[in-house]
Order: C-alpha cells, then structure tokens, then sequence
C-alpha cells in the first residue's frame, strides 16, 4: 500500500474520532475502508468511546497492535502465496526480517497510538477523577459523547459534562457547564438528571438541548421530543413541565431575589425558522438567529471559531439579526452580517475587531 494513503487513512481517524471531520471526510474515510478493509477493525476500535484516560490510552495501544499483527499475517501469507508459485527455496532469513519488519512498525506506532488520542484530547480533554469522569471541549470544537447508559450528547465548543463513576445508579446524575444537547436512553427505573448552575432537568427518556454558559445572563431548557421537569435551584423552588418544543427561559440574575423571581421565567414556544429548530441547529453545524442581538452572536462566534471578537461601536451593539448560517467560516458569516447591517471590521491573529 501507499504510504501517503495509510497515512491519509489515520489522519480521518484522528479527525473523526475528535468529532472535527466533515461529511465529505467521513465519505472518504467510509470510501478508503471499503477499499482497504484491513484498516476496518482499527476505526471501529478507535470509534468506541472511552472515559478514562489510561483506558483509552490502552484501547488505543491494543487497537493499533491487534490492527498490525493482522497486517503482518496478510503480509507473511501473501509471501506464502507468492513463493508456492515459484520453486521451493529453503527458509531463509529474508522471511524473518520481513516478520521483524512488520512487527517493528507495531511497536512503533504505539507511540502513534499515544499521539492519535492526544490529538483527540486536544478537542475532548477527558479527565479521570478520583469519583468523577469529565468531558470538556475547548472553544472551536465540538464533540459526540455515548455515556455508559447508551445516552448520546453532543457537547458544544467551551463545554464541559462530568458524572460520578456510579452514574447508573439508582439515578443518572450529569453536571453540566456552557450547552449539550442530549438522546436520552430510555429508562424508567432509572430518571436522568442534567445539573446546572441554577436549575435540575429530570427526564425518563427524551431529546432536549441545554444551555447554560457562566457568562450567560439566562439558561435555556428546549424541548424537542418526550417530557422533562425543570427544578429552579435557590429561593425560586418552582418546578415546570415541559411539552414537545416548548423553551423554558430562566434570567439567572432575577431567581436570586424574591421580590423579582415572579419575572425571570419564560415558557415559549423552540423558534423555528424555515423549518429549522434555531435551539439545536449547532448539532448540525448550522447557527439559526430569530432577532438576536449582535452581542449574543458576538459570544457564539468566539466560542465556535476559537477568536476574540471586540465590538469598539455603541450603535452596533444594538444590531438584531434573523438569519440561518452555517458554521464553516467566520469570514463568511462576519460578510453576511456585513450586507444585512453595515459594520467594518479587521482582522489580525486570532482577534477580530468591529467598527
């Protein structure tokens, strides 16, 4: 085989299991297997979920060992194959260092191993506690999470989800910081519970988006399909059921005070815009604003594209925008915003600045 194309073929692994690759990657990689089947068994190794560092570590050894000594028998069996052919010949020290070869390149890349999950760390830094595990994506990343309990979370950029080591029993208890969207697993027996800074969301079995960012001034609990209880943290105490596309909406600053707490809540309708939910559009790389202010697109794009935006004029924080854009380039975006409202900006590094 190539060596540019094995080399292709770990470097879609990486981006996939860092949950960085595009459709037209993923068709690629899906493209390659199916033309070099030996390679099968790794992504699908890889591709398993793992929590805990020295674990996955291990996997990623064990995966990339069992991956090359089968290389190796493919290897040795063609040259089997290939010598029946021709007349027999003594054993001869050609066939060992072949062997040796093949299994220097295993040793080898366990290092490799090493380095593919510390790239995929570099996206999902999973960190094993003593009674806890945690999931964190930095800012420009985003990352598919399968907890032990079957349930899927897609964790959004500057992110973090933790749960105890016991977390199937007798409740499923995720403490969570910034936004997730989750497909809870079904099961009544077992409620799964999202903490968050200032509220509880219980379910049994259920899809629905949770945000909450430390520089938020509100959470947002969106309802996409099943049932959900929302208990207010504090002196508040108030639950609410939620129906199928119903957005709770909690002013954090207003539950701290009694006197203000009857005004921070909202129960409104998800927003859809040309059929798209605007709540859960990042899970499909899509930003969906329905009279938005800049200032809140302004967060949103920092955290996606890993930049520092600056707004140095008054009267365009009091910009508002309805759009549906996808999530490929800030330069595209920042240019759509551009011809709805006019604004100017410059870029140097990693620090845009909008005038």
């Amino acid at each position: 085989m190539d060596s540019s194309i094995e080399k292709k073929i770990y470097d879609l692994i990486a981006v996939k299991i860092a949950g960085k690759a595009s459709a037209a990657e993923l068709r690629q990689l899906e493209l390659l297997l199916s033309q070099y089947p030996e390679f099968r068994f790794l992504n699908d190794e890889l591709s398993k979920p793992a929590y805990d560092t020295e674990k996955a570590l291990a996997h990623a050894r064990e995966a990339y060992l069992a991956h090359y000594y089968s290389k190796l028998y493919l290897g040795l069996q063609q040259e089997q194959n290939q010598s029946a052919k021709k007349e027999p010949a003594p054993m001869s020290f050609r066939k060992s260092r072949s062997a040796l070869k093949y299994l220097s390149v295993a040793a080898s890349l366990v290092v490799i191993a090493a380095l593919l999950f510390l790239f995929y760390q570099k996206e999902t830094n999973i960190v094993a506690k003593r009674d806890m595990s945690e999931m964190v994506t930095q800012r420009g990343a985003k990352s598919r999470i399968i907890l032990p309990d079957g349930t899927t979370v897609v964790l959004n950029a500057d992110s973090k989800i933790s749960y105890n080591k016991h977390f199937n029993e007798p409740s499923r208890n995720i403490y969570l910081t910034g936004e997730a969207y989750f497909d809870v697993a079904h099961d009544i027996s077992r409620p799964f519970i999202v903490h968050t800074s200032k509220a509880s969301i219980k379910v049994l079995g259920t899809r629905f988006n949770v945000r909450d960012y430390p520089d938020d001034v509100q959470l947002a609990t969106s309802l996409i399909k099943g049932k959900v209880e929302v208990t207010i943290k504090g002196p508040a105490g108030r639950t609410f059921i939620l129906k199928p596309s119903d957005k709770l909406i909690i002013d954090k600053g207003l539950i701290e005070d009694t006197k203000t707490m009857e005004k921070a809540f909202q129960l409104k309708p998800v927003t859809q815009l040309d059929s798209v939910v605007a709540e859960t559009s990042w899970v499909s790389n899509k930003m969906v604003y329905s009279n938005k202010p800049f200032p809140d697109i302004i967060k949103d794009l920092e955290r996606q594209f890993d930049v520092s935006i600056q707004l140095s004029n008054e009267a365009i924080k009091k910009y508002r925008y309805t759009g549906d854009f996808e999530e490929n380039n800030i330069d595209d975006i920042l240019g759509i915003l551009q011809i709805i409202k006019p604004f100017n900006y410059k870029t140097e590094g990693k620090t845009i600045t909008i005038y």
